[in-house]
């Protein structure tokens, strides 16, 4: 099996932070920074270059100082372990232990999270209860270090790009402003991406018939910052 894994950068200075087992991914036009990682998700899933028998993902430059996990590892864990439809390391395994769901988590981080992305929903035609999704550690994904087959981007693209479009032209001007503000007290960041890397967990939640994989590793970094959000 192949798995062909991009890491994006969108600062000359981050490309020395690389890891030599990801392809780089020159993203210092950054277009649409609002968006984050699904700009590039959407513009590499638009291009159509997909194959069947490999495992495609895009990763942030930020992937081994969050997993502690290099590349090569991950890499080899992918093909260790064939025949699942989407692979995934979520650096913080710990979450899902403080909070039911990950909604629940970025509600308490990101204010209005949930009453925010649930009206993007109901505006997209889909309605879920999001407070009541049920998460565990091994579901659970925070970020965007994830890679799939082909099949699998065609379902989650299906499924991210109705909200990607509702957010873009579908919604009053009210409540594309709540979105568009900071998000965040430490990162600069409005809702979208918080709605977007959240949108990954939902879909395995919703689809089972997705075959997953999750590399389990509880990483020192993310103790130490949960471990900091609880004192």
């Amino acid at each position: 099996m192949n798995a062909k894994i991009h890491q994006i950068y969108y600062r000359d200075d981050q490309k020395p932070l690389l890891d030599q087992a990801f392809i780089p991914y020159d993203n210092t036009a950054n277009s649409r920074p609002e968006w984050r990682e699904y700009h590039v998700f959407r513009t590499e899933f638009l291009r159509g270059d997909w194959q069947n028998d490999t495992i495609t993902g895009y990763v942030s430059w930020k992937f081994g100082s969050k997993t502690e996990t290099s590349g090569a590892v991950f890499k080899q864990f992918i093909q260790r372990n064939p025949g699942y439809d989407v692979y995934f390391i979520n650096p913080a395994a710990l979450v899902p232990r403080r909070f039911a769901n990950i909604w629940l988590q970025g509600d308490f981080h990101h204010p209005g999270l949930i009453e925010i992305t649930e009206a993007v929903l109901q505006q997209a035609g889909m309605r879920i209860d999001l407070a009541q999704l049920q998460h565990d550690v091994a579901t659970t994904l925070c970020c965007n270090y994830w890679a799939g087959t082909a099949a699998f981007w065609r379902k989650y693209m299906a499924f991210c790009e109705p909200v990607f479009q509702t957010i873009e032209h579908h919604i009053d001007p009210e409540l594309k402003a709540r979105i568009d503000r900071r998000a965040d007290k430490l990162i600069d960041a409005c809702y979208r991406p918080f709605i977007m890397e959240r949108l990954f967990t939902t879909l395995l939640s919703i689809d089972r018939s997705i075959r997953w994989l999750g590399y389990r590793k509880h990483t020192s970094a993310w103790k130490r910052w949960l471990a900091g959000q609880a004192s």
